[in-house]
């Protein structure tokens, strides 16, 4: 009886010894293998763990309203990726509608864009179309970001617009989306042909 007391003990002590060894590694093993665990790890591959999208949407929409339940905005992609470390999504063939409630919209396109979620501004680029829906004036640009909180948009590149056969070119606007005013920075020339009765 003595010696299984003597035995007892020691059984149960030997068990812990690997479990607290093998819980010890995993701690290791996980402070070396985390991004930006470990300071004295590769610089470059933190960066490239870093820089990978967390999330891959095809063909994505998504909806605001306000505060009254009226749709504001409505911003479609063939493809997202949203980026968490930024807080930003890489948008291909970007479509942004904005409304006003009162049956007034615009419309803007473009090949790429990047949305930065907490400053709600969109930077279109490569081929941004901008419609005024109800005029079918068109605004055409190289590259244009739209604040979506305050609803307007901005190009510092050349912009052209056109409406019916008359257009205007200048070396950047500001557009108030929801008042519908567009404003021509510098070297703006014109081209004005009259409507056909």
């Amino acid at each position: 009886m003595q010696a299984l007391r003597e035995q007892g003990p020691r059984l149960m002590q030997k068990p812990l010894l690997p479990v607290f060894v093998a819980i010890m590694l995993v701690l290791l093993a996980s402070y070396y293998w985390r991004p930006g665990g470990n300071p004295d790890a590769d610089p470059d591959m933190i960066k490239r763990q870093m820089a990978l999208a967390q999330t891959y949407v095809e063909n994505t929409r998504s909806w605001e309203y306000n505060e009254q339940g009226v749709l504001s905005e409505v911003l479609e992609a063939s493809r997202m990726e949203y980026f968490k470390q930024r807080d930003a999504s890489e948008l291909e063939q970007p479509r942004f509608y904005s409304h006003d409630g009162n049956d007034r919209t615009w419309s803007a396109s473009a090949d790429r864009g990047l949305y930065r979620h907490s400053a709600g501004r969109l930077r279109l680029n490569h081929n941004v179309v901008l419609n005024n829906d109800q005029t079918n004036g068109k605004l055409e640009s190289a590259a244009m970001t739209i604040n979506v909180k305050n609803n307007t948009a901005t190009s510092r590149v050349p912009v052209t617009i056109t409406q019916n056969d008359s257009s205007m070119r200048a070396d950047g606007m500001v557009a108030d989306l929801n008042r519908e005013r567009i404003v021509m920075t510098k070297n703006v020339e014109s081209t004005y042909v009259p409507a056909r009765p």
